[in-house]
């Protein structure tokens, strides 16, 4: 299972605090506030970043490319919200853990941009509070998620390239998305959690390289995948139409219908992302073993590996979960029973 395994120290020196002082920041992007996440010059910020990494750490190059991205994505928040103020931060631990596996698809990136957004966010206005105690129990405004989020955007950029921004805003807002590339996301209160198998195939990828991948494929085929992207679209859509009225608390006879719909639109979903190239032999395994039982099952993320989603209606009998569950932990892949539409970013004090 791959993981990050990194553990740095990092002084706060004048070397560092000349790098990423205020004034430098506004010299970089006019008048640079933390709360301006997307007035930032983003690759001219990384510049600065890249160059105080290799000043304090002369190996950073041969590092895994997890651990150099951990390193990069960390200066960048701390130097765009902490350095963008006169407030002085003496020093700091910061501890991430995650049970979710690396380069799988299940946004484990956007999940620790995210969270690292959210916490620097909470230092700042701890730090400019005279009563600290009158943020202890206060949890992220809306509009403090939206800057979350758009700061942990900044931080898939890093780490993917040319993301979507789904993943950063699924993290933050939680429960459902609706979401289109260049707009921003629509939080839909579903109050639905769907059962899943998530299914780890043990296969990583790199999502920079499978997204590449598919570019290549539609500028050679260009009509052909611009047809199959208008069917995804179509899909999700769908989707969310069908999750919207299953969490309308409809009879159980009207339920069942709908869960049938949004298994064929899971299939559909899966079969379209494959003829784009993205499926893997280890998800095309899962998903018969759970057609086999009845089941819907899809690729997750960028798919090339990673994770694999298998719809568990409530109709569906404890036996049959429990026998796909054996069945696929004896070939070696990992299983785990959850929901869909957590609460995302909060606070635990």
């Amino acid at each position: 299972m791959p993981t990050v395994d990194l553990q740095e120290t990092i002084p706060l020196t004048p070397t560092m605090k000349a790098l990423f002082c205020p004034r430098l920041l506004q010299e970089i992007s006019g008048k640079f506030s933390w709360r301006l996440p997307d007035k930032l010059d983003h690759d001219q910020h990384l510049r600065r970043v890249d160059e105080f990494l290799h000043l304090i750490k002369p190996n950073f190059d041969v590092l895994p490319t997890n651990q150099k991205n951990s390193l990069r994505s960390f200066l960048y928040l701390f130097s765009g919200i902490i350095g963008s103020t006169n407030v002085m931060v003496k020093s700091m631990d910061i501890s991430i853990g995650s049970e979710l596996t690396i380069g799988a698809g299940t946004g484990s990136s956007a999940s620790f941009a995210v969270c690292l957004a959210g916490a620097l966010i909470q230092l700042l206005k701890l730090k400019s509070s005279h009563s600290y105690d009158a943020y202890y129990d206060e949890d992220f405004s809306m509009t403090e998620k939206e800057l979350i989020s758009e700061w942990a955007y900044n931080c898939e950029k890093i780490m993917h390239g040319t993301p979507s921004g789904i993943d950063n805003a699924a993290c933050t807002f939680g429960s459902m998305i609706s979401f289109k590339k260049g707009h921003k996301p629509r939080h839909i209160d579903t109050r639905l959690n769907l059962r899943i198998l998530l299914v780890d195939t043990r296969v990583t990828r790199e999502t920079k390289v499978l997204v590449a991948k598919v570019a290549s494929v539609r500028q050679r085929n260009t009509a052909a995948m611009d047809h199959i992207l208008e069917a995804c679209d179509h899909l999700a859509n769908t989707a969310m139409q069908v999750l919207v009225k299953l969490s309308n608390g409809k009879c159980d006879s009207d339920m069942e219908s709908d869960y049938q719909h949004l298994a064929e639109l899971w299939d559909m979903n899966h079969w379209l992302l494959g003829a784009m190239g993205v499926s893997h032999p280890a998800l095309e395994t899962i998903r018969a073993a759970a057609r086999a039982r009845g089941l819907a099952c899809k690729l997750t993320g960028a798919g090339g590996g990673g994770y694999a989603m298998v719809l568990i209606p409530p109709s569906t009998h404890r036996s049959t979960v429990d026998g796909l569950s054996s069945h696929l932990l004896e070939h070696g892949f990992r299983v785990t029973e959850t929901t869909l539409g957590g609460a995302g970013v909060s606070l635990e004090m």
